[in-house]
């Protein structure tokens, strides 16, 4: 137990092994999430009694008992009963644990800590060796995972020897505290569930046009005047820090400048360039306010709040936002006028340079490494600071080929309903692929009509088995290709994943029109010929050093459309797969594997951890119901709702923030409380239907019965209980969304018989696409497999 880690088994070769010695995959088989580097399963199993003797070496006591009894929990909400523990001697413990770097008092984690662990379960019980508590505690998070197995009611463990340790040392989560205010025990259980995913960050955004959320005793303005009292105290946040400490994360605290300052405006209106009264920011969006960065009173304000924060946080990296910077009012200022005469800037990505190195000089001051967005990149940005980089990965791999060291987000937004899928395919260290350009066969130029926000403009250069896409000012991607008739008309399909989501592209060659998915959001295209494309490009290649410099990556919950109701539905399950994506290795890339486990993991969340995605869904639904229903009525309306939702999800990428804008109810005061805002981002039937769908086009004809069967049983509960929709005033929207779910049920069984040879029906696939408007926030996401469907049997007759 005491001897020094054994060399790590490569996870390929080992799964190569285990394919061998069982039938279906160990790792399906097991809850596991994120996949470890090295398992090696054996014969045989263990059971745990209801009392488990426990020898701890390397724990602090506070540490030991918090953890323990965090296992135990987990342990007794799987079996149903009280599982206890009691220290032991080693020679008689159940469950060991060895840390050589032993803590006295509590640790609190810095970034680059030694998270590798060992974990080892045979006849002689559990025994988990790392070298620092934090390696212990992830090897805790995998035994409890590895408890949650078919079998219920009962502690079994399999025989398994597992050494694992992280790819990336930075993998967090951004939660926005600051747009719709979140209690301190919705936070804390987002840590708890960060922690059973081995994530180690909590990038805490506390500050933003519309509140600023964190005690400041220097500057109680900032909270007496612009959170509407909903802030945390110093207290509070103290207590935050030392849960998660206590869990083996880290809390990096974000306070935004010299933009997103309309809460500081409201505040301490004379630290503004524009000194006026300003009212609290109720809208979404990016504002006028900047900090007036010529004003000596704005710095000293600064250093004395970041004085009082670095006493409050101990992380060594303070995130000053930096995003976002409109220059409207610097660039009206005499004040700013004259800074920029007197520094030789020239316009406002100088001024914010400017900026940015007086702040580092403070942040420093506090034995602090800055952090901002990608907007604080500049030549003369010290190498000091770390970029984050919501601007895809061409902006990070930027940062990285001039020596700074980064983290990604784009990708991983997950305020964003998105496919697992995508979130799983983005890699910090993508290979973006590229293709030696020859001669295309075509080449087109189209505009994506945003509903809000400027057009997205792109370049499309066909070749036979491929294409090269450029979105607006970005690099070159290869797409993937195929080519297909509606008719008698040449049609073109082109996929790859873009910061927006994943992008399928749909042309009609024979004319100027076509359309982009984006996620289940169907855009129209205005497509023309390209009479002169750009040169080609691709985003920098890294060395290994440059690599390097990329930590890793943070998944964002950004809270315009969430709530405490609903954050827990968007955040979980899919965090786990983003969490894999930065833990487990580079070759982990199996995406049926990963919805196995997916699946099986969001229900250990629910149930072990105590994440609530599952009850917010519920809850939500319930509340829209009439309570003076009979119970029965009650229990047969909240059916019907789950069986929509099977059909549903809301729609993909910004869509509903855009449409929300549309409709005058972006802002901070809409409710949150309908039908839509309680959907799961990825529905799970659907997802079953793509994957029979998929199987059918194999070669598979079977598959046809088993999505015949589905929409039978769809249609049997939307017949038979549509009509209690109209007993709960709170669901008149959801009676005309029924109704469109019987259409689209219709028109399904209308393609199932053209799949079945014995019509051909041209009209179906305007019928199909005719059911969805780009306008609505709610999108019948089982329309796009059925469709493909379609078009593969309509192809097969031809």
């Amino acid at each position: 137990m005491r001897n020094v880690l054994p060399k790590r088994i490569n996870l390929k070769c080992l799964t190569l092994m285990v394919a061998m010695l069982f039938s279906a995959s160990v790792f399906s088989q097991l809850a596991l999430m994120p996949l470890p580097q090295s398992i090696e399963q054996e014969e045989g199993t263990i059971q745990l009694t209801r009392s488990i003797s426990v020898s701890v070496v390397g724990f602090n006591t506070h540490r030991s008992q918090f953890q323990l009894d965090r296992l135990m929990s987990h342990f007794s909400r799987l079996t149903g009963k009280k599982i206890s523990w009691a220290l032991s001697s080693e020679k008689h413990a159940n469950l060991t644990i060895v840390v050589d770097d032993a803590e006295q008092s509590l640790r609190v984690p810095q970034f680059a800590e030694n998270e590798r662990y060992q974990l080892k379960i045979n006849n002689n019980g559990i025994a988990i060796h790392a070298a620092t508590v934090f390696g212990a505690q992830h090897a805790l998070a995998t035994l409890s995972q590895l408890a949650y197995v078919d079998k219920r009611n009962q502690l079994t463990l399999p025989h398994i020897n597992i050494e694992d340790s992280p790819r990336f040392a930075w993998r967090g989560l951004l939660l926005d505290s600051a747009r719709h205010f979140m209690p301190i025990e919705t936070v804390k259980r987002q840590l708890s569930g960060m922690a059973s995913a081995k994530l180690n960050v909590l990038h805490w955004h506390l500050t933003d046009d519309q509140g600023w959320r964190m005690q400041s005793k220097i500057f109680p303005k900032l909270t007496s005047n612009a959170s509407d009292g909903l802030f945390y105290t110093q207290a509070q946040v103290l207590e935050v820090i030392r849960y998660a400490a206590l869990l083996g994360i880290r809390v990096v605290p974000e306070f935004g400048m010299p933009g997103h300052a309309s809460a500081i405006a409201v505040a301490y209106p004379e630290l503004i360039t524009l000194n006026k009264d300003y009212k609290m920011q109720r809208h979404w969006g990016v504002f006028k306010p900047l900090l007036n960065i010529a004003d000596p009173k704005v710095y000293v304000f600064i250093d004395k709040l970041f004085a009082e924060m670095s006493a409050i946080f101990p992380d060594k990296y303070l995130h000053i936002g930096g995003d976002e910077v409109e220059p409207e009012q610097w660039l009206k200022s005499h004040d700013i006028q004259k800074l920029m005469a007197d520094n030789q800037l020239t316009d406002g990505q100088d001024l914010q340079s400017y900026f940015n190195a007086r702040v580092q000089k403070i942040v420093t001051k506090y034995d602090r490494i800055m952090m901002g967005w990608d907007e604080i990149l500049h030549p003369r940005l010290s190498k000091n600071v770390v970029v984050q980089s919501w601007r895809g990965h061409d902006s990070l791999y930027s940062a990285a080929k001039n020596g700074y060291q980064g983290i990604l987000s784009t990708g991983f937004y997950i305020d964003q309903p998105q496919y697992t899928s995508y979130h799983y395919r983005n890699d910090p260290q993508k290979v973006l692929g590229r293709e030696a350009p020859a001669e295309p066969k075509y080449s087109k130029s189209f505009l994506v009509k945003r509903l809000k926000g400027s057009d997205v403009k792109g370049e499309m250069l066909v070749f036979e088995q491929y294409a090269l896409i450029k979105l607006n000012d970005q690099h070159h991607r290869v797409a993937q290709v195929k080519h297909f008739f509606k008719g008698a008309k040449r049609h073109l399909m082109a996929t790859f994943d873009s910061w927006m989501g994943p992008l399928t592209f749909e042309l009609d060659l024979s004319r100027s029109a076509g359309s982009v998915m984006i996620g289940n959001s169907r855009y129209p295209l205005e497509v023309s010929e390209l009479l002169k494309a750009q040169a080609v490009s691709f985003s920098p290649s890294l060395d290994k050093a440059q690599e390097a410099l990329i930590l890793g990556a943070e998944a964002t919950i950004w809270s315009e459309l969430i709530t405490q109701d609903n954050i827990d539905l968007r955040i979980w399950p899919r965090l786990y797969a983003i969490a894999e994506r930065l833990w487990s290795s580079k070759e982990t890339t199996d995406i049926q594997d990963m919805y196995v486990r997916l699946d099986k993991i969001s229900a250990y969340a629910d149930n072990m951890v105590g994440l609530a995605h599952h009850k917010q869904q519920q809850s939500g639904f319930t509340h829209l119901i009439n309570k003076n229903l009979s119970d029965k009525e009650q229990a047969e309306t909240l059916h019907l709702l789950n069986t929509m939702a099977q059909m549903l999800e809301p729609s993909h990428y910004y869509t509903r923030h855009h449409i929300k804008f549309l409709n005058n109810a972006y802002h901070q005061q809409a409710p949150l409380n309908k039908f839509v805002d309680f959907l799961a981002v990825e529905s799970q039937a659907i997802r079953a239907i793509r994957t029979s769908v998929e199987k059918y086009i194999a070669g598979n004809k079977a598959m046809l019965d088993v999505i015949a069967t589905q929409f039978k049983q769809w249609q049997k509960t939307l017949i038979n209980k549509r009509h209690l929709l109209a007993k709960s005033p709170l669901l008149n929207d959801e009676q005309l969304l029924a109704d469109k779910l019987q259409q689209f049920i219709f028109t399904a069984e209308q393609v199932l018989t053209v799949c079945q040879d014995q019509t051909y029906q041209p009209r179906l696939d305007s019928q199909l696409l005719g059911l969805q408007n780009l306008q609505d926030e709610t999108v019948i996401a089982a329309i796009y497999p059925l469709r493909e469907l379609y078009l593969a049997c309509t192809e097969q007759k031809k």
